[in-house]
């Protein structure tokens, strides 16, 4: 006997909590990473690998794990998710363990990039599967509640460790990571969608990787756009520690940039919604594309912490901006079969791809060089970013609604 749909309300409620604690354990681990690597004596080239090969996991696992899910829809994704938390939390409890060991560490970072950090795809499929099943969910409002939670655990988690040091990330991630595994198993899950034989002849390997940007190439193009602004939010954000330290600031500025960098994300993603009602989502997406460049521009002219805390205000129309509307732009830009596979590819793109090249760049541009060429580099990464996205959307037109912030709401508003 199926068992009573909950209100909207509630649905919703759950999704932002959901949002919540995944971003809470996001900052607990990656928020101070490279402060605790370095302590264990690793050097910027090897942070910069170790980093790079957690993407390249996240890279392969993304698709693998999505085509489990659309081969095993009986199984709802939250359980697969739950699984990933759990992997996840047994890893950064041997990390804590291990010294400078490059490959212990290369073993550990492989696997998180499979488990947690493979886990957001699935999380955005989770929203869009309740909203194409005819409930509308704020999905901008969720995630806004993320950045919130993100920047409170900034300045908290920041505060901790100049106290206690940098090691106490570990138990915040695990704690927070157990809560999260919590939220996840009590989200609703949307009735099971029956898949016919067609759509399992379409899936496997290489060869329908080809065929899945070959039928959407605008997709492909706003992939290969999302590389390079992911690997400009690599320069600035995984190195954020050097960015404070030229600038004589401690570990409780790095924490309170990212702060405000999160914590103004709120309201643009809680908007976004609403937004893409009165302008078409395809120039939202082309007009954060440059704030991404324009971003690394003005924080490689930042002299002092009070103008680099300033520059995170752009934060707003980059990243803020960009994040919703890729989860909506994938939902849409793809045929119904292709959803759960769209959201993890735009992951693989951005998160994956984008922050592999990133990591690995600014590694060795640290060790050979400076902190003001690594700037620079994120905003020349940024250019090219808008560049691409320029090119592939400006002529694009593909309409779409789904069921979102209690409307149905066009995620490709073309006319």
């Amino acid at each position: 006997m199926n068992r009573p749909t909950p209100s909207t309300r509630k649905i919703n409620i759950q999704f932002a909590a959901v949002q919540a604690t995944y971003w809470i354990c996001f900052f607990c681990l990656s928020g101070f990473m490279v402060v605790l690597l370095r302590k264990k004596a690793f050097s910027s080239s090897e942070i910069g690998i170790l980093l790079a090969v957690q993407a390249i996991s996240s890279i392969f696992a993304q698709p693998i794990i999505s085509s489990f899910a659309e081969n095993h829809r009986r199984i709802p994704l939250k359980y697969i998710v739950d699984a990933q938390v759990i992997v996840a939390m047994i890893m950064v409890f041997v990390l804590n363990f291990i010294g400078h060991s490059m490959i212990a560490a290369t073993l550990i970072f492989i696997v998180l990039g499979a488990s947690i950090y493979s886990s957001l795809s699935l999380i955005n499929a989770i929203a869009m599967q309740i909203a194409n099943s005819g409930i509308a969910i704020n999905y901008g409002t969720a995630r806004g509640v993320g950045s919130l939670m993100f920047a409170v655990t900034g300045v908290i988690l920041g505060r901790l460790v100049v106290i206690f040091g940098v090691e106490i990330i570990i138990p915040a991630f695990i704690l927070c990571a157990a809560l999260s595994m919590l939220i996840v198993t009590m989200m609703y899950a949307p009735p099971v969608e029956q898949e016919d034989q067609h759509d399992h002849a379409m899936k496997g390997g290489l060869f329908e990787l080809i065929s899945f940007f070959s039928r959407y190439r605008t997709f492909a193009g706003f992939c290969l756009a999302s590389t390079f602004l992911f690997a400009n939010h690599a320069f600035l954000n995984t190195y954020i520690p050097d960015v404070v330290d030229r600038l004589g600031g401690n570990e409780y500025d790095q924490g309170l940039v990212r702060s405000i960098a999160a914590f103004v994300e709120l309201p643009i993603m809680a908007l976004s919604a609403l937004l893409v009602t009165r302008i078409k989502a395809k120039y939202l997406l082309i007009l954060s594309a440059l704030f991404f460049a324009i971003k690394g521009l003005l924080t490689f002219f930042s002299g002092n912490l009070t103008m680099l805390f300033a520059v995170q205000l752009l934060q707003i129309p980059a990243y803020g901006l960009y994040l919703p509307l890729s989860v909506m732009f994938a939902d849409r830009a793809v045929g119904n079969r292709d959803r759960v596979r769209a959201q993890a590819y735009v992951n693989v793109a951005g998160m994956g791809v984008g922050m592999v090249v990133g990591n690995l760049i600014g590694g060795v541009i640290l060790d050979h060089f400076s902190v003001s060429v690594l700037l620079f580099s994120s905003f020349i990464s940024g250019m090219i970013g808008f560049a691409i996205m320029l090119a592939v959307l400006i002529r694009y037109r593909q309409p779409g609604e789904t069921k979102l912030s209690g409307n149905s709401s066009p995620i490709v508003n073309e006319t």
